[in-house]
């Protein structure tokens, strides 16, 4: 069962836009990142031997298609990490 986007994942991505019409991306997820305080999906595709890289905020995505799913590695817990000096 799926629990999360995980990187290096192939994702089918439909976002709204400033149009009529739906934005799709299809590319492999490179991983996450902040847009001023906002989340947002990096996402790498190729077009035309170009590799681009586009940045979607999480708020606009409508749906997202899997297309081939890599499964994460579990990391390994390091227990409470706080120190005090």
């Amino acid at each position: 069962m799926i629990t999360q986007l995980t990187k290096g994942s192939r994702y089918k991505i439909i976002s709204a836009s400033s149009t009529d019409e739906n934005f799709t991306t299809e590319g492999i997820l490179e991983g996450f990142i902040t847009m001023g305080e906002e989340p947002a999906l990096l996402i790498s595709m190729t077009d035309e031997e170009k590799r681009k890289l586009r940045i979607i905020p999480v708020n606009a995505i409508l749906m997202i298609d899997i297309i081939e799913h890599n499964e994460e590695k579990e990391k390994e817990d390091k227990g409470d990490t706080s120190y005090i000096s």
